[in-house]
């Protein structure tokens, strides 16, 4: 009788085991699918994110946030080589501003920033104008966390009862908390690339600048429309600036809120001028490079510095990046990395950024 028990006691064990093993291979398999079956790994802005994740600890000094009015208007490296900062920037496509408090939250896991800056551009949107692809730009981007699910969360929260035209976002938020819900087609498409099955990152090379064939070229703009007006912002738009401010108020590091210069349409300076107004009452500076002074400060060019209406090339990016970083190095107490081989990757993307502009020149 002892003999039976302690066969059927042993038989217990290996089912159990048994369960054990097959459970965490399920889970092993079902977060690998999870990864493949993902926005694509040569997505830009999942790139910049990925390059965002292999920095080593406590590197970078700025963090800056905003949406391609920061990718393509801050090239890091160059601002790395002027000043030595080394300022990354955490930026994708139509990025919405709610995103800041989430994404601030995800650098503090392994950076230690002095400082970050916020494009203030996106604050023209509503509800209506955002997209599904705006929001999985960044929370497919993001590593698993609570703070992701939390980040997807407000996302949906905010676009709730949205009617816009190119309002297209998914039912359930199952779809994005688990990417292979919305991605697995991609298999039956062969969209699906080697580097996504292998797992192997693509990263963008610049910092967070993005490099393309799009930001070598030159297209002619009309100047802005200018104006010392005031005009509302959306309620929603209201509502998310306030609680940025709110999230900064309770942060140490040094706070700046910049609106990079493009070619603005009539009606559009004036909801800025209010959204400047915003910041400076809570006590924050904003530079706002979309004054005629500003404009001349920066001796941009509106026949060669921009490859479309709302976006310089690398030509206009320069020269945004030259005044920015030493107007940084002049009023804030950043350091200086140069020389310092713990900031040897900061040489390679300038040098990978040199090569680029270069590359640009033979092709000419």
């Amino acid at each position: 009788m002892e003999e039976t028990t302690s066969k059927k006691g042993s038989r217990k064990k290996k089912v159990i085991i048994r369960a054990l093993i097959f459970a965490v291979v399920a889970a092993l398999l079902f977060i690998y699918l999870n990864q493949v079956f993902n926005i694509a790994d040569s997505d830009s802005n999942k790139e910049i994110f990925n390059a965002f994740y292999e920095e080593e600890e406590n590197t970078i000094d700025v963090v800056y946030f905003g949406t391609s009015a920061s990718n393509r208007y801050y090239i890091g490296p160059y601002a790395y080589n002027e000043t030595g900062t080394a300022t990354f920037t955490l930026a994708t496509m139509g990025m919405p501003l709610f995103f800041v408090p989430y994404l601030i939250e995800e650098v503090e896991k392994t950076q230690d920033p002095q400082m970050y800056i916020i494009e203030l551009r996106w604050v023209l949107k509503t509800k209506d104008l955002i997209t599904d692809a705006h929001i999985r730009r960044v929370t497919d981007s993001m590593e698993y966390s609570e703070n992701r699910t939390d980040a997807i969360n407000k996302a949906l929260e905010f676009v709730e009862g949205a009617e816009g035209e190119l309002s297209d976002i998914d039912d359930s938020k199952w779809d994005y908390y688990i990417p292979i819900i919305k991605y697995h087609s991609r298999l039956e498409t062969g969209d699906l690339s080697v580097k996504d099955v292998t797992l192997i990152n693509t990263k963008n090379e610049t910092k967070g600048f993005v490099t393309s064939y799009k930001t070598r070229e030159s297209v002619s703009q009309k100047e802005p429309v200018y104006s010392d007006g005031r005009a509302d912002l959306s309620p929603e738009a209201e509502e998310t600036l306030v609680e940025v401010l709110d999230y900064c108020d309770d942060l140490d590091q040094d706070i700046l809120f910049v609106l990079s210069p493009y070619s603005m349409k009539d009606g559009e300076a004036e909801k800025f001028n209010t959204a400047i107004d915003m910041v400076e009452e809570r006590g924050y500076q904003v530079l706002n490079f979309n004054t005629p002074e500003m404009a001349q400060a920066l001796d941009l060019d509106w026949e060669t510095d921009f490859y479309n209406s709302k976006h310089v090339n690398f030509l206009g990016a320069e020269k945004y990046t030259e005044y920015l970083s030493k107007y940084l190095e002049e009023n804030y107490d950043l350091p200086d990395h140069r020389d310092d081989p713990k900031y040897e990757s900061w040489e390679e993307a300038y040098q990978y950024y040199l090569d680029y502009v270069e590359d640009g020149i033979r092709e000419e």
